[in-house]
C-alpha cells in the first residue's frame, strides 16, 4: 500500500516536472528572443521544436516499452531528461537551444505513455482508475503551474534548465528503487504477438479508432482557449487570471475513477468532450462569459483525458497497451502542437470562429465514440 502511494508521488511529480516543459518556454518566449539576440517569431519556435518532438517521440517509446521494459524506459528516460535539460544550460546561441529543445521533447515523450501503462499494470486493480485520475491530473496541471513559475523566474531560462536538470536525476533514482521487479517488462514482451497482430487488434477495434480521434480534439480545444485569451480575443482578461480560474476545476480528474465506475469510461469521456464543448461555445460570446468557459473547458478537460485513457487502457491488450497509449497521446499533443498556429490565423476572424471551430471538432468526437461503443456493444452481443 505505502510502495503505490509513493509509486504515484513520484509518477506526479515527475509528470509535472517532464511536462512542463512543454508549456514553460510559452511566457519566456521575449526573454529567450534577448538573451540570444532573435527574432521574437523565431525564438517562438522553443516551444514549437518540442512540441513537435515530443509529438514524434510517442510513436517509438510507448512501442519500445511493449519489448524492452517500462522500467528501462522510464528510468532510461528521466536520466537522459538530467542529461539533455543540463545541456540547454549551456546553449550559447538560439540554434542550439533550439537543437536542445527538440532533443528535449524526444526524450520527455518517453514519459507518459510509459507512465500510464505502469499505471495499468502495477496498480492493484481497484485502484487503477485512481491512479490513472491522479496521473492525467498531473500532466494537465502542468500546464498552469510551469507558466506560473516562467512568469516568476528572476533568472534566464538557460540557468533556469541548468538548475532544474537534478530533479530529473531524484526521480530516477526514485523511481527505480520504488517499481516492483516485475515492471521490468519480461513478461510483456513475451505475451508479445507480431506486429501485424497487434496491428490487427488494435485498428480493427472501433472504441480504440474513436479514443485517438477524440483524443485529437482534446488539448487542441485546451490550448486554443488558452492562446486565444492570452491573444486579448473574448474577454479580454489577464492570462494569469484565466489560467488561475481553469486550474480547480482539473481537479476533476480526481472524480473521473468513480464516475467511470458508475457510467464507464467511454461516457465519462464523452462528457467531458462536451463540457469543454459548451465552455469554449459560450467564450465565443466574450465578456465575463470568458471565465464561466475557463471553468467548463478545465473541467472538461479534466474529465476527458483521464476517461479516454481508461477506455483505450481497458480496450487494449498487455501486449499492445504501450503502442495504444503511444498513439493516443501522440495526437493528443499533436492536437495541442498545431492549437496555437491555428488560433493565430483564426483570430481575425474574432471570438466566434476561433472558439467555434474546436467546440465543433469536440462534439464530433464525443459523437464517434458514441457511435464506436455502440458498434462494440452490437458485437459483443452478436449484432452486425
Amino acid at each position: 500500500m505505502l510502495r503505490h502511494i509513493l509509486l504515484t508521488f513520484l509518477l506526479m511529480s515527475s509528470a509535472i516536472l517532464v511536462v512542463g516543459q512543454l508549456y514553460l518556454t510559452i511566457p519566456l518566449t521575449e526573454e529567450i528572443a534577448a538573451v540570444f539576440s532573435a527574432e521574437f517569431a523565431t525564438a517562438a519556435w522553443a516551444a514549437s521544436a518540442f512540441g513537435f518532438a515530443y509529438a514524434i517521440g510517442f510513436l517509438i517509446w510507448g512501442p519500445l516499452s511493449d519489448r524492452l521494459g517500462r522500467l528501462q524506459i522510464l528510468v532510461g528516460g528521466l536520466l537522459a531528461m538530467t542529461v539533455v535539460t543540463g545541456l540547454l544550460g549551456f546553449a550559447d546561441n538560439l540554434a542550439m537551444f533550439l537543437a536542445g529543445r527538440a532533443a528535449q521533447g524526444f526524450v520527455a515523450s518517453s514519459f507518459p505513455p510509459v507512465a500510464l501503462s505502469l499505471v495499468s499494470e502495477v496498480l492493484p486493480q481497484r485502484r487503477r482508475a485512481l491512479g490513472v485520475s491522479l496521473i492525467s491530473f498531473a500532466f494537465l496541471a502542468a500546464a498552469p503551474l510551469a507558466q506560473f513559475v516562467a512568469v516568476g523566474l528572476s533568472m534566464t531560462p538557460t540557468v533556469f534548465m541548468l538548475g532544474v536538470s537534478p530533479f530529473y536525476l531524484i526521480l530516477a533514482v526514485g523511481l527505480f528503487l520504488t517499481l516492483p521487479a516485475h515492471s521490468s517488462g519480461a513478461p510483456i514482451a513475451a505475451q508479445a504477438n507480431s506486429g501485424k497482430g497487434q496491428s490487427d487488434g488494435l485498428f480493427g477495434n472501433p472504441l480504440i479508432v474513436a479514443g485517438w480521434g477524440a483524443a485529437l480534439t482534446v488539448l487542441f480545444g485546451f490550448v486554443i482557449f488558452q492562446a486565444g485569451t492570452a491573444m486579448g480575443i473574448g474577454g479580454g482578461f489577464d492570462p494569469q487570471v484565466v489560467r488561475l480560474v481553469g486550474l480547480p476545476p482539473l481537479a476533476l480528474c480526481l472524480l473521473a475513477a468513480p464516475i467511470s465506475h458508475r457510467i464507464g469510461a467511454p461516457a465519462t469521456a464523452r462528457a467531458g468532450l462536451l463540457l469543454c464543448a459548451a465552455g469554449l461555445a459560450l467564450s465565443g460570446f466574450g465578456s465575463a462569459l470568458t471565465l464561466l468557459g475557463a471553468v467548463l473547458v478545465s473541467g472538461g478537460v479534466g474529465l476527458a483525458v483521464p476517461g479516454l485513457i481508461i477506455t483505450l487502457s481497458s480496450a487494449a491488450s498487455d501486449a499492445n497497451r504501450g503502442l495504444t497509449l503511444s498513439l493516443y497521446t501522440f495526437t493528443l499533443f499533436v492536437g495541442a502542437s498545431i492549437a496555437s498556429p491555428v488560433a493565430t490565423v483564426l483570430a481575425s476572424s474574432g471570438p466566434v470562429l476561433v472558439y467555434g471551430v474546436p467546440a465543433l471538432l469536440l462534439v464530433i468526437g464525443a459523437a464517434g465514440l458514441t457511435l464506436a461503443l455502440s458498434r462494440v456493444t452490437r458485437r459483443s452481443v452478436g449484432i452486425t
